[in-house]
């Protein structure tokens, strides 16, 4: 999906998107870094698969699905500025739905992506992903702390057994709640779940796994 496809030609989005054209600037790997130590959000819009192998250090994961501006909405605070790092080619269509939800500081994006990180950083490769299979031949050794970040509705009505309900929403909050050790997040499809993993790293969790397609997937193997 492209922004033409969400707002057709309207004359306030043919606004809009002039708007972001100036504004949302192409910033190099430096100028990102120099904005995320003066308080900037960087926002990683990328796949769950791509967030997982490769990130710059305290980004908050949210990807650029049919969710995205409910949970930008719920999970980033509206008076900080938001760098983006997106696939590239995506980062109009990130600014105009944060736009949408309200956030009005979206200074730039990581120009070319996360490949312009290159040999002058080396990105966070987290967290660490689980297949059903694995996971299933994981819990027959012994018990292993899950967490499901689905509502609690969902949750009691088809959670993994002994797994903890802490919706995404609640999680910052009930970050206490999350035990010590090796912990692995799941929700319905494995993106709430990677979205949650970038919120328990910047606690300094790094022993966070998440459930590759989450319970659609576990459910079918």
């Amino acid at each position: 999906m492209v922004v033409s496809d969400v707002f057709a030609d309207a004359p306030e989005t043919l606004a809009l998107k002039a708007e972001l054209a100036v504004e949302l600037r192409p910033l190099s790997l430096g100028d990102v870094l120099r904005a995320q130590a003066r308080g900037a959000q960087v926002l990683d819009t990328r796949s769950p698969g791509e967030f997982a192998a490769g990130h710059l250090a305290d980004s908050t994961h949210i990807p650029l699905g049919a969710g995205f501006a409910d949970w930008a909405e719920t999970l980033l605070p509206p008076e900080c500025p938001v760098v983006l790092v997106a696939a590239p080619g995506s980062e109009e269509e990130a600014a105009a739905r944060l736009h949408d939800a309200g956030f009005n500081r979206v200074i730039g994006f990581l120009a070319g992506g996360i490949d312009a990180v290159g040999r002058l950083l080396v990105p966070v490769r987290h967290p660490a992903r689980i297949s059903s299979e694995l996971l299933r031949r994981r819990l027959a050794r012994g018990p292993l702390t899950l967490i499901d970040v689905r509502p609690e509705a969902e949750w009691r009505r088809d959670g993994i057994p002994g797994s903890i309900n802490i919706p995404l929403q609640h999680l910052r909050e009930r970050i206490a709640e999350v035990p010590d050790g090796p912990v692995v997040v799941y929700c319905q499809t494995g993106e709430r779940s990677s979205i949650a993993a970038s919120l328990l790293e910047h606690t300094g969790r790094m022993n966070v796994v998440t459930l590759v397609g989450g319970l659609a997937s576990w459910r079918v193997h």
